[in-house]
C-alpha cells in the first residue's frame, strides 16, 4: 500500500470514529430537535390552509402608529410579512441574512426598478428556480397565484 493510500485510510478511519462518537452522543430528544421541522406545508383545501389564507384580526391602531401601520399595509407588509411566516419559506430565507438561498433584502435590491419585477418572483416561487442565485435550485412552492403575488410585493417593499 503507498503512503498516500495508507494516510486516506487512516484519515477515513479517524473520521469514521469521530463521526460514531458525535452520534452516540446524542439522545432522543436533542434528534428529536436537529429533525424538527421549520413549519407546515398546507396544500389548497386542506384546512391548514383555509386558516393561513383567512385574514388575521389587526388590533387597534393608536394614533403613534396608525402612520406606520398604513405604510406597512401600503407595501403589502402585514400581509406579505404573515403569509412568509405561515410557508415553509424561512426554512430557506430569511429577510436580512443568507442561508440557504438569498437573503430577501438582497432579492428586493436586485430587482429594484425592473418593471417585471414582481412577475419574476411571482414565476420563481410558483415554478422554483435554479441558477439565480447559485447552484442550489429552490423548488416550486404550493401557493396559490394571489399569494405568489402577495409575497413577491412583499418581498420587493424590503428595498
Amino acid at each position: 500500500m503507498t503512503t498516500l493510500k495508507k494516510l486516506l485510510a487512516a484519515s477515513a478511519a479517524m473520521l469514521a470514529l469521530t463521526a460514531g462518537n458525535a452520534f452516540a452522543a446524542m439522545d432522543d430528544e436533542s434528534i428529536a430537535d436537529r429533525i424538527k421541522p421549520y413549519g407546515e406545508v398546507c396544500v389548497e383545501g386542506d384546512e391548514c390552509a383555509q386558516a393561513a389564507a383567512a385574514p388575521a384580526a389587526a388590533p387597534a391602531a393608536t394614533d403613534d402608529t396608525a402612520t406606520a401601520s398604513a405604510d406597512t399595509a401600503a407595501a403589502g407588509g402585514g400581509e406579505g410579512e404573515a403569509l412568509f411566516k405561515s410557508k415553509p419559506c424561512g426554512a430557506c430565507h430569511s429577510v436580512d441574512n443568507q442561508l440557504v438561498g438569498p437573503a430577501l433584502k438582497e432579492v428586493a435590491a436586485k430587482y429594484a426598478g425592473q418593471d417585471d419585477a414582481v412577475a419574476v418572483l411571482v414565476a420563481s416561487i410558483t415554478n422554483g428556480s435554479s441558477g439565480k442565485w447559485g447552484a442550489i435550485p429552490m423548488p416550486p412552492n404550493a401557493v396559490t397565484e394571489e399569494e405568489a403575488t402577495t409575497l413577491a410585493e412583499w418581498v420587493l417593499s424590503l428595498n
